[in-house]
């Protein structure tokens, strides 16, 4: 064994047997299997309802539409929409005849279009009224978006001579009948090699890139859902994680192929979030930080009956132990409050606590089938227990590569073929893992390395502080220096000052707020969660340039 290998924590029965089918036949087994009276999809603004009846017969009669069009194993396509009833008919039908889906954020604005398209250049885009203007003026300036299709209309005809609704694309393609779902035949082919999605990474550290995962990376992360030592028996899922990010991505096509009810949210509203735990009795909730924020200092959260909470899973960026404690104080039946640790070139979650254990501030233990080691982003070398390093990780959850980016992939991974994250972390001697920065997000104040997450969580238990992201203000003495930015609780004023010598009776001096404190209306942050650091840094260039103080 290599010295770089000494040191690989393996998940439970590694080298165990893969799922072997492809996403399409798990789609259209797992559909055909259910109750199909049973309710899919509801809309918790509306209280609109999509039966699983529906769902196959819409879904099936779009692939055969798609089959129709040229829509070939390989092709991409595309969906961008706000989560709604609809958004899953294009991502199933696709993968069921072997298409790549290529999901994209509604809410981007022209140029980030222009740029998120052309990694994937996909043939049809499905999208929502709400944002078909822009599509179609991009389909005019792209050259290779041939069909635009609004799914979410209940019109029979567009209107628009450069669009179709969904209802009229169907029927014209498919001449008005309707496809046999028992007699549909997906596509197979080798689940490993065979594309299903192209998402856009996190993007807090630069542009996009296109992640391009597997029928047997998604397969994968399907069957982890199954295992009962990670996950409780669930009636309804909650489907407020925006659909086209890889969080709410996978967890709502789990959710629908193990046949639970998705209570489908079109963005975050505090009070109908909490009624419809309320009132559907969501026994698990999977989060990103920013709402585990919000069910620790909510004064809202008291008016509900929360008590159906059993189990909350967050993921996406790191939770203080802080948040932890409060939120298991808050919510009275409470079981498990458990982090989980992941990112998009591996399918989601790589770790995770389990079910009925507790350990705060840890991600948990590496999950089936997956390996990782903590490296010295220097050496190159494993490091056991206890000591901070890079997280690298191999298994099948492992993504293909960068899509039409062979530069950026070759440099993601080593020359054995370990994924390396960009991740600090360090596991202990249980084997539990403990997430500690981005890797290039470390602050450098005189040689010293400053984790952002560390003060964050720090200045969140302020009690005026409602939100925080810390970057490094560049420096020449010093390199970087610490710098916060601050939003505050409605109603509450603070200064610079305050927060200033609050982090420094806390923490040790290199953590230090010298580079101020700004206090801003909302902290940016991509669709999971996680805070864009470099857009912060952006804002940052522009502070007047100051003297390191003493505090």
């Amino acid at each position: 064994m290599s010295v770089d290998d000494k040191f690989v924590i393996y998940g439970p029965d590694y080298g165990g047997p893969l799922p072997k089918n492809t996403l399409g036949q798990e789609i259209l087994e797992s559909l055909l299997s259910t109750n199909g009276n049973d309710i899919a999809m509801e809309d918790a603004f509306t209280g609109r309802k999509l039966s699983y009846k529906t769902l196959l017969q819409e879904v099936c009669n779009l692939a055969e539409a798609l089959r129709n069009y040229g829509c070939l194993p390989g092709t991409v396509i595309s969906v961008s929409s706000e989560n709604n009833l609809e958004f899953f008919i294009p991502v199933l039908a696709s993968l069921l005849i072997g298409c790549i889906v290529a999901p994209i954020n509604h809410s981007y604005t022209e140029t980030e279009l222009n740029h998120t398209l052309n990694i994937s250049k996909p043939k049809v885009v499905f999208c929502s009224s709400e944002v078909v203007d822009k599509f179609v003026k991009l389909k005019l300036e792209l050259g290779f978006i041939d069909k635009i299709i609004i799914i979410d209309s209940n019109l029979t005809v567009s209107g628009n001579p450069q669009t179709e609704t969904l209802k009229e694309y169907v029927f014209n393609s498919l001449k008005g009948r309707t496809v046999l779902p028992y007699n549909f035949r997906p596509f197979v082919d080798d689940t490993e090699n065979l594309g299903a999605f192209i998402l856009c990474s996190s993007g807090t550290t630069g542009l996009p890139k296109g992640v391009l995962l597997s029928h047997l990376n998604i397969m994968v992360r399907i069957a982890h859902s199954r295992i009962s030592d990670y996950y409780f028996m669930k009636k309804a899922d909650l489907g407020l994680m925006p659909f086209f990010h890889g969080f709410g991505l996978n967890v709502t096509l789990g959710a629908l192929l193990n046949k639970d009810k998705v209570i489908v949210m079109k963005r975050f509203d505090e009070d109908i979030f909490l009624k419809s735990i309320q009132d559907y009795k969501i026994g698990t909730l999977s989060l990103a930080p920013p709402l585990a924020v919000f069910l620790e200092k909510s004064p809202k959260v008291l008016k509900y009956d929360l008590s159906c909470i059993e189990d909350i899973i967050c993921g996406a960026a790191p939770l203080s132990k802080h948040t932890e404690n409060a939120i298991r104080k808050r919510l009275i039946n409470l079981k498990t409050l458990r982090q989980g640790y992941g990112l998009s070139e591996a399918t989601l979650t790589i770790t995770m606590i389990e079910k009925g254990k507790q350990r705060e501030g840890s991600s948990g233990k590496v999950m089936n089938h997956m390996a990782m080691k903590i490296q010295d982003p220097v050496s190159g070398k494993s490091l056991g227990p206890n000591q901070v390093g890079e997280i690298c990780i191999k298994g099948p959850l492992v993504m293909i590569g960068y899509y039409n980016n062979e530069k950026a992939t070759t440099e993601t991974f080593t020359s054995d073929g370990w994924l390396k994250t960009g991740d600090l972390a360090y596991y202990d001697d249980e084997k539990y893992f403990y997430i500690v920065d981005r890797l290039k997000e470390l602050i450098k104040y005189k040689g010293y390395q400053v984790a952002p997450a560390e003060l964050e969580a720090i200045l969140l238990k302020h009690p005026k502080v409602r939100d925080v992201g810390v970057v490094g203000l560049p420096d020449e003495l010093s390199g970087e220096l610490p710098l916060a930015f601050v939003v505050l609780h409605d109603g509450v004023s603070a200064t610079e000052k305050e927060l200033q010598l609050y982090v420094a009776s806390l923490l040790s001096p290199q953590k230090h707020l010298r580079g101020g404190v700004i206090f801003i209306s909302e902290i940016p942050k991509n669709p999971s969660g996680k805070i864009l650091r470099r857009i912060l840094r952006e804002k940052a260039k522009h502070c007047k340039p100051r003297l390191e103080t003493k505090l």
